[in-house]
């Protein structure tokens, strides 16, 4: 999948720093003015530039844009991100996210009866983060897209595996969920501390809202540590959200502003 994404942006005119790496897993961006703090507050707020001027991020429950600015031919936005008070009402109707996709495979045996075991569970939601954590065994970076019922035959993928086996199994349940493209800040990843890194996790409209679902780290999510770039609309390979959002991370900074 790399070498496409690679070959697409490059017809789509998006530049490619000899500085870049195609694998977006690789990718990490320090965070100016790190405090360690952040693992524990509820919200934070935070300055993210890239010479992208069609750089944009999405608004959500845990994520508000504050301002955006052009600066020294860089794109600016501040956000604020985390348990944030006023939460932006669902500008599409949610049953939307209950259709199938090639990548969802939502009349498969595998899901039909993997979401019939969970339909008695108290918390859906809960239920399928700890199922897909726990399904999939083999932690493992850097894998092509695959469909849902593959993923769970091979029990192995990164993030972008539990989030698309997650969004399927939820969809099936009856409860909409999308996937989202973005970068979550870990303490630690290949030897460098206190970073942001490229992640895919998935939301579920849950109790009237859209809920973070991150089944790589069930009941452990501080969405204040998480930046949503765009959706994944989990149709093809690399939507040209997913495309935009691979590319502006080439050159892009975060620093931390506080809470």
């Amino acid at each position: 999948m790399i070498n496409k994404i690679l070959f697409i942006l490059l017809v789509l005119g998006f530049s490619m720093s000899p500085a870049f790496p195609i694998d977006p897993f690789i990718y990490y961006v320090e965070v100016k003015n790190f405090r360690n703090r952040i693992f524990s507050e509820k919200t934070s707020r935070y300055r993210l530039a890239s010479s992208d001027a069609e750089f944009s991020l999405i608004s959500s429950n845990y994520q508000k844009i504050l301002k955006q600015s052009i600066q020294k031919g860089r794109k600016t936005i501040e956000i604020e991100t985390g348990a944030i008070g006023d939460v932006p009402p669902a500008t599409r109707d949610p049953s939307e996210f209950l259709s199938d996709t090639r990548f969802l495979n939502l009349s498969s045996p595998e899901i039909t009866k993997t979401a019939e075991s969970l339909k008695l569970s108290g918390d859906t939601v809960a239920a399928v983060e700890e199922f897909v954590y726990g399904h999939i065994t083999e932690k493992s970076t850097g894998m092509p897209l695959a469909p849902a019922a593959q993923i769970y035959r091979m029990k192995r993928g990164d993030c972008t595996e539990h989030s698309i086996l997650a969004v399927a199994l939820l969809r099936k349940l009856g409860v909409p969920a999308r996937a989202v493209v973005g970068m979550i800040l870990v303490n630690n990843f290949r030897g460098r501390e206190n970073i942001f890194v490229y992640h895919m996790w998935a939301e579920a409209f849950s109790g009237g809202k859209w809920t973070l679902v991150d089944a790589t780290r069930p009941g452990e999510q501080q969405a204040n540590r998480y930046i949503a770039f765009a959706y994944h609309n989990l149709k093809t390979e690399a939507p040209l959200p997913y495309l935009r959002a691979v590319s502006a991370i080439q050159d892009l900074t975060i620093q931390y502003l506080g809470m």
